[in-house]
């Protein structure tokens, strides 16, 4: 018998005609490895609400659920046996600091203090959470609440883990320690893992069968390699992660590769030589519009220092990617050139004029900011209404530009939802279409690609380059170092509360072994020359020594 079993489960919320779910069948074997993917919106999240009681989404519910042997609504108490981490660690963290999180569901289910103790002791060593235990809650980086969400789930010890794309606000050493950490369990102590994922490149390698969903069913499952192949053939390919792409994409014979290993053995038979590859991307309008001048922050006397005399130079038309560890000060670097935070020392001077010569309603006309929580960005109760207020802001009476944006965004059949009954994806384009819509010179974007599946992050690519080639400054913070390396113009590394280098990503990713891309990984080595550094420009290699 399956350890979880989902026979023809449909699931509508209310006020809604259309399901979440649709006639959704699944079987799950103990100790298997699963991951769900799809577009923004197709369910994956409602899902796997739908599997702990203690969370199911209000609304119609049909179907059976059942968790070993027994139905989800039947379980009484406290469901111990399935934990669960969320999309969004805001939604999780109940606790005004660390510790207390920690022990917040211990003391729930009744633990006494020496097990509490003990229990805690071994997952913060496990964790290396020493020094963030008295932190408070509010002061973490996203990707430090993400772990510590996951530490206080596994605290519970529970024989399912279900993951709602915890990867997401991590940076790409942190995401791989997670991933290790995930593998680990499901290896080593048998633990059940149901992950919901956009970045795939690490989480095949470890799945028994992946799902795609689309529109609350499932569209295609099975073996990841066996899927892959069948995914590359439809027009859903931008879900192949680079190593197997690259493989397909070359009419590969044989056993798709998924894993640098595998991609390293296969590639050593091509025939290219890696020399000039793109040109330089940093063609640049002349002019700078933002000048960090020596920035010095923290947020109170007794914390520790988050940017330190920090510099940075942002041309006119500069797309500028901003990487570094979770808690480097990516974001807070971002509120300050925004405007929303001061800082102790130094200035931010927006073309000729320090920030704080302008008033609040012309920096707003000047400058667009995406949180890294989208939800902080809406104070409507619908889409729409968010938008009509930005429009009206702005004094934008015309509908035609709205449209073409919401398009783009593909959005425009999220109008009338409120916006916390979205989708992680769907939030965060529903607020750069309300940015957006505002007409900024300058768009700072924190963690923009969170939650966006691969053919969004291509239309959200499409968009940012068109505002570039029109003279918009932009600058990103993200952990998505293959967005980085495929559209930005210049990319830098924060350490310490300073930007330590920065360079044309061709120059910036080479020789790095967290961040840099996929296909970096797969040839580095290979050749004393440039290696590439995405899949367009292997196969764009692959064509000149054919010719």
């Amino acid at each position: 018998m399956a350890l979880i079993e989902l026979n023809n489960v449909s699931f509508t919320y209310p006020d809604s005609t259309k399901p979440a779910i649709r006639n959704f069948s699944l079987n799950i074997n103990k100790g298997e490895f699963v991951v769900l993917f799809g577009a923004s919106g197709s369910g994956k999240s409602t899902l796997l609400r739908l599997l702990k009681k203690e969370i199911q989404p209000y609304g119609t519910l049909t179907g059976k659920i059942m968790i070993n042997g027994q139905p989800v609504h039947e379980k009484d108490g406290l469901t111990k046996d399935v934990g669960f981490v969320f999309q969004d660690p805001e939604n999780q963290i109940v606790a005004d600091d660390v510790l207390h999180e920690l022990v917040f569901g211990l003391e729930n289910i009744g633990l006494s203090t020496n097990v509490m103790r003990n229990r805690v002791a071994e997952m913060v060593h496990f964790f290396g959470a020493e020094s963030i235990l008295s932190r408070k809650s509010e002061e973490l980086s996203g990707g430090k609440k993400q772990q510590i969400n996951l530490a206080s789930v596994l605290l519970m010890q529970p024989n399912i883990l279900i993951l709602d794309e915890p990867t997401a606000q991590l940076d790409p050493v942190s995401a791989r320690e997670f991933i290790d950490m995930l593998k680990r369990l499901n290896e080593e102590f048998g633990m059940t893992v149901i992950l919901a994922e956009h970045r795939l490149e690490e989480v095949f390698t470890l799945a028994d069968q992946i799902i795609m969903m689309e529109n609350g069913h499932e569209k295609i499952s099975g073996e990841p390699k066996e899927v892959l192949r069948e995914l590359w053939n439809t027009c859903y390919k931008a879900y192949v992660p680079k190593i197997p792409a690259l493989f397909l994409s070359l009419d590969g014979l044989g056993q798709v590769p998924l894993t640098v290993k595998e991609g390293r053995d296969w590639v050593q038979n091509l025939k290219i030589e890696p020399d000039l590859l793109k040109g330089d991307k940093s063609s640049l309008k002349t002019g700078v519009r933002i000048q960090v001048k020596n920035i010095s922050f923290h947020y109170d006397k007794k914390s520790e220092v988050i940017l330190n005399e920090l510099e940075l130079s942002l041309k006119k038309g500069e797309f500028y990617a901003l990487l570094g560890g979770n808690g480097s000060g990516k974001s807070t670097l971002l509120k300050v050139i925004a405007g929303l935070i001061k800082p102790d020392h130094g200035k931010v001077i927006l073309d000729v004029l320090p920030l704080r010569k302008y008033k609040q309603n012309e920096l707003a006309s000047k400058i667009g900011y995406l949180p890294q929580n989208p939800k902080l960005f809406f104070i409507q109760d619908t889409v729409e209404k968010e938008l009509k207020m930005a429009m009206e802001q702005c004094n934008i009476t015309s509908d035609i530009e709205v449209k073409k944006l919401l398009e783009k965004l593909e959005i425009a059949h999220l109008m009338a939802k409120h916006p916390y009954d979205l989708s992680g994806g769907e939030l965060q384009k529903a607020a750069l279409a309300c940015i957006l819509i505002r007409r900024p010179e300058i768009l700072l974007l924190d963690e923009p690609t969170k939650g966006l599946d691969p053919i969004s992050k291509e239309n959200l690519a499409k968009i940012l380059l068109s505002l570039q080639a029109a003279g918009m400054t932009i600058l990103m913070s993200t952990h998505d170092v293959e967005f980085a390396a495929q559209y930005a113009t210049k990319c830098g590394m924060m350490f310490q509360g300073k930007i330590t280098s920065e360079d044309i990503p061709e120059k910036f990713f080479s020789g790095n072994f967290f961040y840099t891309t996929m296909i970096q990984r797969v040839f580095r080595g290979l050749s004393d020359r440039v290696i590439p550094m995405t899949l367009e420009e292997v196969t764009h290699l692959c064509a000149n020594t054919r010719q």
